[in-house]
């Protein structure tokens, strides 16, 4: 099936189901999940009989010692990274050989899983991991366990395709049989506007609750999603004008544009729950212990060499559940918040620039070793990871450049770290490298500025080139802008959540 060109939105609605119609639907997931992996097991097969062939093995040779080389960008290594994949293409490893293969696993289970869910779905899916194995950044690719697959693709139901498989049907979802009810609401005009454009694909999505899954339906429609109205016709998030410049760190976003300016910490009704998690996953280890004393070393390593049969009992379930539970909970608060700022952010202007972070990099340790000078002591060398993992940078900014295409805006600007916003001050023209610690810019004119939020300043007047900075505008607007600071640094301390990589100090009240 070609692939869409027509833009495309989504609608997540939830589904009431009465229990059978849960364990239904749980089964399903669960032989979607065997046909994968069997899928997967295929493919690795034929990926090992592929490595062991003496020209792909030279190639993939002669790839690795040319990197090792630092010639990644040559001509001779492109040359082999074309013979390599022209290999791969021959050996089946596309997304369409992927979808051929497939056909000969999914038949024994036709009652429940069908072809649009096979192909367009399982299939897909399986690809993918191997896609970024190939062309990306994955290493190796995982087998599904048992609840891993969260979301099932049933196919076009455009009418093109007249076996379409999962299908909206105005107030209810048929998947092979079974009649899954969605909870509408005939007075909501969004949701009314959205049902009412052509849809593509219909997904069935599970998420774990406290007690029980809770299941949705998700419909891929054509064109951009409507614009929410107020009950007197007014848009409720108006459009702004004008450049908007986000300096977003691993925990906190500062943001100026003309006529406000603030620094917040994301999602901060996200909690830090590395220590609920620690001590579930300790509970669950005690029981696997207990249930499979025979898997156990007698110093309490796992046997390995072996095939070791796993048994889960009744309280370790309903610990792993609650654990996933926590973990969605926790990513649907930040989803929620993310959503609310970036429609906040779309009031304040059209024109957004931020600098392009590779917040991957952010969340690896340290390699190299460091003695401080101060104590004497090695430093440590975690970073930003469980900041980034619980904040979510990157999932805010590309929720804003998302909205920015939906609304028909200029896309956004990611500027290149080479420009130094942290580093430039537009008084003397110059750049200053600060240690991380320094949170605050002492100007020339006497004031005191503070990091993010004058970096956010800076990004707001980038040049239309991203080369550099508008001198002239930021002189124009410094002004305004001391004062749109201090009234932020004034209220700071007042907030119930104050992070010190602000720089500021909680008020005694």
């Amino acid at each position: 099936m070609a692939k869409s060109t027509t833009a495309t939105c989504c609608i997540t609605l939830p589904l009431k189901l009465e229990k059978w119609q849960s364990d239904r639907l749980e089964k399903r997931f669960e032989l979607a999940r065997q046909i994968y992996n069997t899928l997967l097991r295929f493919e690795l097969n034929k990926l090992n009989r592929l490595e062991q062939n003496a020209t792909y093995a030279s190639v993939m040779d002669g790839i690795h010692r040319l990197l090792d080389e630092g010639k990644g960008g040559s001509a001779e290594v492109k040359a082999l990274y074309k013979t390599r994949n022209d290999m791969l293409w021959e050996a089946g490893f596309s997304e369409y050989g992927f979808k051929t293969d497939i056909k000969d696993f999914y038949k024994h289970f036709n009652e429940n899983i069908g072809s649009h869910v096979a192909v367009h779905g399982i299939a897909v899916q399986a690809w993918t991991a191997f896609d970024k194995l190939f062309f990306g950044s994955g290493k190796a690719v995982h087998f599904k366990k048992r609840g891993d697959i969260r979301s099932l693709k049933g196919g076009s139901v455009s009418g093109k395709s007249g076996g379409s498989e999962i299908m909206f049907k105005g107030n209810y979802v048929e998947w092979k049989g079974l009649r899954l009810p969605i909870k509408l609401d005939p007075q909501n005009d969004y949701e009314n506007e959205m049902l009412s454009k052509r849809i593509k694909y219909c997904r069935i999505i599970n998420r774990p609750g406290r007690y029980k899954p809770h299941w949705y339906v998700q419909l891929s429609l054509e064109g951009f999603p409507a614009v929410k109205h107020n009950a007197d016709g007014s848009c409720h998030h108006p459009l702004g004008v004008g450049n908007v410049g986000i300096d977003i760190g691993p925990q906190t976003i500062a943001y100026a544009a003309n006529g406000e300016a603030d620094l917040r910490v994301l999602a901060d009704r996200v909690e830090n729950i590395e220590r609920q998690q620690a001590l579930l996953q300790r509970k669950m280890d005690r029981s696997r212990r207990a249930t499979n004393p025979d898997n156990f070393m007698p110093d309490g390593t796992i046997k390995k060499g072996v095939r070791l049969n796993w048994v889960k009992s009744g309280r370790y379930l309903r610990y792993q559940n609650e654990l996933r539970y926590l973990q969605q909970r926790q990513a649907l608060i930040r989803k929620q918040q993310h959503n609310e700022l970036a429609n906040y952010l779309l009031t304040l202007g059209d024109r957004f620039f931020v600098e392009d972070m590779n917040w991957t990099s952010l969340t690896h340790r340290a390699k190299k070793t460091e003695i401080s000078e101060k104590t004497g002591r090695y430093k440590r060398k975690k970073r930003f990871g469980k900041s980034v993992a619980n904040r979510a940078p990157a999932e805010l900014v590309n929720m804003i450049s998302l909205k920015l295409v939906s609304r028909r805006c200029a896309p956004l600007n990611k500027v290149p770290t080479g420009v130094r916003a942290s580093q430039y001050n537009h008084i003397t023209g110059e750049y200053r490298k600060k240690p991380m610690g320094q949170r605050w810019n002492d100007m020339p004119d006497g004031h005191r500025i503070q990091r993010d939020l004058y970096s956010a300043f800076l990004l707001q007047h980038t040049l239309p080139d991203l080369s550099g900075f508008d001198d002239a505008a930021l002189h124009d607007d410094y002004a305004n802008f001391v004062i749109l600071h201090d009234a932020v640094i004034q209220e700071l301390p007042s907030r119930s959540k104050v992070l010190s990589s602000m720089g500021i100090r909680r008020s005694a009240s």
